[in-house]
C-alpha cells in the first residue's frame, strides 16, 4: 500500500552541523527532501523519541512530508556557507518517483559546486546516475549504501519493506564503475543474530565484490517505539532473543532500555569489521573529500587525527585519550588559517594556541608537517 503524501513548503531547508562526525560522517551540511521513509525498517532510529516529537511513529512510513520548495529553498541558502560536504538521502522510490524532489536538489548541488555525501538504500538512485557522475567530475561524491545485514531472513524481519539486497549491491557495483567513491554502511549492525564473525565477514566481502572500498559500522540503538519493534522483530527470527536483548541493553520488562549496547560491545564489533577489511583490502571508515586551496591541508590532517581516535576506541583505549584526539581534530578541521602556515610563522606555540589542543597532540601534529604531511591518513 502506498503512503499518504503531505505537501508542504519548509522555511528553511539546510541544517549546519556544529562538528563534521568523523571518521564516519563527513558532511558538514544536512539537506533531506521529505520527513518520513516508506522503507519502514523496525530500527530505523526515526521511531526514536527524540524524532518523533508529536506525531504517531507509525506515521513514520504511512505518511510521507514532501518538502515541494526543497530545491528552491537549498538554491537559495547554501551559497551562505563555504563550499563544504552536503548530506542528503531521500531516493525512497514512492515519493521520488513521483515528486523529483532529491533530483532537483542534485542540479542544485551541481550548479553551486558543492561536495555531496549520501547514505541511501535504494537502486533508485542509479537513475540519477547522470548528475551523480557531474557532481563527482566538478567537485566530489561519495555514497555509502545503508545495509544492517546481507542475511535474507534477517533483511526480512527487520526491514521487510526495503530494497532488496542484491539491487542494493549492484547499485553499489554501478556507482564503483562510475568512478564514485562507494561502500557499505553496516548501520545498525543486528545484535545477537546478526554481529557473527560469519555476518560480519559476508558484508565486508559482499562490498569488496561489488566495488566498494570501505564498510562503516555502527550498532543499534533503542529508544520509544523503535526498541519495542526491534524487540519484536528479533523475537520473531528467534524466541530466545528477548531474553538476551533485554540483558544487553539492560532493559527491564515494564522498564526503558539503555540507548545502546555497552561499551564493550561497541569496541568488539568496531574492532572485528576493522579485521574483516583489513582481510578484503578496505577502509574501516569513509573516504574524506579534500578540497583544493590552503585550508585543504586542514582537511587531510584533521581525517588523520579522527582516523587515530577511531582506531584508539576501537582498541578500548581510555575515554579522555580518545576525546583529545576527536577535540583536536575538530579545532585542526575548523581553523580559518591553514595549520602549515601557522607552524612555519608562530612554531609549536602556534599550534597550541588551536582550542582543545594540548601539547602533546601539537608535538604530534608538528612532527607529521616535518614529514610532509601526506594526502591520506596512515
Amino acid at each position: 500500500m502506498l503512503p499518504h503524501f503531505d505537501e508542504y513548503r519548509v522555511p528553511s531547508l539546510v541544517r549546519v552541523h556544529k562538528h563534521v562526525g568523523g571518521p564516519i560522517f563527513w558532511d558538514k551540511y544536512a539537506a533531506h527532501p521529505y520527513v518520513g521513509c516508506a522503507n519502514g525498517c523496525h530500527f530505523c532510529y526515526l521511531r526514536g523519541e527524540p524524532y518523533v516529537g508529536r506525531r504517531d511513529p507509525a506515521d513514520l512510513d504511512r505518511v510521507i512530508r514532501v518538502k515541494t520548495n526543497a530545491a528552491d529553498r537549498l538554491r537559495r541558502e547554501l551559497p551562505r556557507h563555504p563550499p563544504e560536504v552536503v548530506g542528503m538521502d531521500g531516493w525512497q522510490w514512492q515519493a521520488e518517483s513521483r515528486y523529483r524532489v532529491a533530483r532537483a536538489m542534485l542540479e542544485v548541488v551541481l550548479d553551486l559546486g558543492y561536495p555531496l555525501s549520501i547514505i541511501e538504500r535504494s537502486p533508485l538512485l542509479l537513475r540519477d546516475l547522470d548528475l551523480l557522475t557531474e557532481i563527482n567530475h566538478r567537485s566530489w561524491v561519495g555514497v555509502a549504501l545503508s545495509f544492517s545485514n546481507v542475511d535474507p531472513a534477517l533483511k526480512r524481519a527487520f526491514e521487510p519493506k526495503s530494497p532488496g539486497l542484491r539491487r542494493r549491491l549492484l547499485t553499489m557495483e554501478a556507482l564503483a564503475k562510475a568512478g564514485i567513491s562507494v561502500g557499505m554502511a553496516l548501520m545498525p549492525v543486528i545484535p545477537l543474530l546478526g554481529d557473527s564473525d560469519r555476518h560480519l565477514d559476508d558484508a565486508v566481502r559482499a562490498t569488496a565484490d561489488h566495488g566498494g572500498c570501505f564498510v562503516c559500522v555502527g550498532a543499534m540503538t533503542m529508544e520509544g517505539d523503535q526498541a519495542e519493534r526491534t524487540l519484536k522483530a528479533a523475537a520473531s527470527v528467534d524466541p530466545a532473543a528477548e531474553t538476551s536483548w533485554r540483558e544487553l541493553f539492560h532493559w527491564p520488562v515494564g522498564g526503558r532500555p539503555a540507548y545502546g549496547p555497552p561499551g564493550p560491545y561497541n569496541v568488539h564489533l568496531g574492532r572485528r569489521v576493522r579485521e574483516a577489511c583489513t582481510r578484503h583490502g578496505l577502509l574501516d571508515r569513509s573516504p574524506r573529500y579534500i578540497p583544493p586551496g590552503p585550508l585543504g591541508i586542514n582537511k587531510r590532517l584533521a581525517e588523520r587525527l579522527f582516523v587515530r581516535m577511531y582506531d584508539l576506541q576501537n582498541d578500548g583505549a581510555p575515554g579522555p585519550q580518545v576525546w583529545a584526539y576527536r577535540k583536536a581534530a575538530w579545532a585542526v578541521d575548523e581553523a580559518d588559517v591553514g595549520v602549515d602556515q601557522l607552524y612555519r610563522e608562530q612554531g609549536l606555540a602556534g599550534l597550541r594556541r588551536l582550542p582543545g589542543l594540548g601539547e602533546s597532540l601539537a608535538g604530534h601534529i608538528a612532527r607529521w608537517l616535518d614529514l610532509g604531511a601526506p594526502d591520506r591518513p596512515a
